[in-house]
């Protein structure tokens, strides 16, 4: 199956090709990490449309797709204006989420990033989780016997560390465009804001290598959002190659505070990831 935008094997896997435009960069021509996020919620997006379950159609059902966790490692950034090949397929449920493999590459066959997305099916009217596996079998999975398109989904439970020194805050101001077609806050909004509390002279010398982020509660246009970046030193942010670790809270009309976002970014010299 396929239209001008993507092409579903018959494996069940879905191709599709994206182009490092200018303003999907950054200041040094390189394309920016919320480019690559955006990629595979396009991808994704594309996929499942072409199996007759994206968003607008699960709409007309009662339902709708979250993501609550999203990984990437990154091998290259590409520059304007790179071509990127892109693969994307589900694989079997994992309790009540989706796994999804998102995989880019330059135009040489080499690879750029490996994405690993958990989704999940919501009921509109009461808002719980449904059983994926009607989903997948809609989308399709690859045969059983395709080793190469079989990954392991399983993402590490994360862990509480008091002992983090707080580097940075940041406020954002959730603007119309943050939202998408669920009403709530975009996924990549939450990513853009944790890279904006960061200085500026430790984004031009390094970038992120690898990414963990997870998707804990909804957020609004009205919601009142802090943004806060840890690291086990103080001076985390003058290394080479620092992992840092992200959260946003919300602060609620009560006085009380609800984490709706946390993230994970390691990072490396920009010349290690040309």
């Amino acid at each position: 199956m396929k239209s001008d935008l993507v092409l579903i094997d018959e494996n069940n896997i879905a191709h599709s090709t994206f182009t490092t435009y200018s303003y999907e960069t950054d200041c040094f021509s390189e394309a920016r990490l919320a480019f690559y996020f955006q990629i595979v919620q396009e991808a994704a997006g594309m996929h499942a449309a072409m199996r007759g379950c994206s968003i607008p159609d699960l709409h007309k059902e009662g339902k709708t797709w979250v993501i609550t966790r999203s990984s990437m490692e990154i091998e290259r950034y590409t520059c304007w204006p790179e071509v990127i090949k892109v693969q994307t397929w589900a694989q079997e449920p994992i309790r009540l989420h989706l796994p999804r493999v998102v995989k880019g590459f330059d135009g040489a066959g080499n690879p750029l990033f490996t994405a690993k997305t958990h989704w999940a099916i919501i009921d509109l009217d009461n808002g719980r989780p449904l059983r994926p596996m009607d989903m997948s079998l809609r989308i399709g999975l690859p045969p059983a016997d395709d080793e190469m398109h079989r990954l392991d989904m399983t993402l590490p439970r994360r862990q509480e560390d008091e002992s983090l020194e707080l580097l940075c805050t940041f406020k954002p101001i959730i603007a119309y465009l943050d939202t998408d077609r669920n009403l709530h806050v975009n996924n990549i909004s939450y990513l853009n804001w944790a890279l904006e509390s960061l200085p500026s002279a430790f984004r031009n010398r390094c970038k992120v290598s690898s990414v963990d982020v997870s998707y804990l509660r909804q957020t609004f246009l009205e919601d009142d959002l802090i943004v806060s970046t840890y690291a086990p030193r103080k001076e985390a942010l003058f290394s080479d190659e620092p992992t840092l670790q992200h959260t946003i809270v919300r602060k609620e009309k009560d006085g009380t505070s609800t984490s709706v976002w946390q993230g994970t970014t390691t990072w490396k010299r920009r010349e290690e990831l040309r």
